[in-house]
């Protein structure tokens, strides 16, 4: 659903103008009897599906404008002028709703495809992760007794370097109470000596 290239978006509007003169001349040669009304929406809406809102709303502009052109040509006699005008108003209001709804409609069916596939992408990120933790939790680490490193794959790495880049977890610093408490006595050991 990428954009249209320019000869498309010329052959879309092409069409669309095709389809809009056909229609204005079918409307001319059948009169007022025949409604054909549903047809103009037919140029709008391409343009709503292909070209964006500003095709979308000079199109209700000519459809609406062909209409009432046609409406005169076809010598339809009305109580008073302005029921013509105000009828010409209506269409290119109706054709702009249409052209508009079709057009959001086809943004929400872009919207839809690039958020399937980003979910497809975290999907197999995840996935990848996954298997990358069961394969560790599978395996027997070895942690050196002194240094409390890890061995992965050969190579002895620091424990929170392991938890960030294997396991993909955040690592914060904080003091445990027994570090606190040997802290302390450490200290009021040391000054406990240097008073006496």
């Amino acid at each position: 659903m990428n954009q249209p290239s320019i000869s498309q978006r010329v052959k879309v509007i092409l069409a669309s103008l095709a389809n809009l003169l056909v229609l204005s001349y079918i409307v001319y040669l059948t009169g007022y009897h025949f409604l054909f009304f549903v047809f103009f929406f037919i140029p709008v809406s391409l343009c709503g599906w292909y070209l964006g809102r500003p095709s979308v709303v000079c199109m209700a502009i000519l459809s609406g404008m062909s209409w009432c052109f046609v409406d005169i040509l076809s010598n339809h006699h009305y109580p008073s002028e302005v029921v013509r005008y105000w009828n010409s108003f209506i269409c290119f209001i109706a054709f702009a709703i249409i052209g508009l709804l079709l057009q959001r409609l086809r943004q929400s069916l872009k919207e839809q495809v690039r958020a399937r596939q980003e979910l497809e992408k975290a999907l197999g990120e995840l996935r990848h992760t996954t298997e990358e933790t069961r394969k560790l939790q599978g395996q027997l680490q070895v942690v050196c007794a002194w240094t409390k490193r890890i061995n992965v794959e050969g190579k002895w790495i620091a424990l929170d370097e392991f938890l960030t880049d294997k396991l993909h977890t955040k690592v914060s610093y904080g003091v445990s109470p027994e570090a606190m408490q040997e802290v302390l006595g450490v200290e009021a050991g040391a000054a406990e000596a240097v008073q006496t």
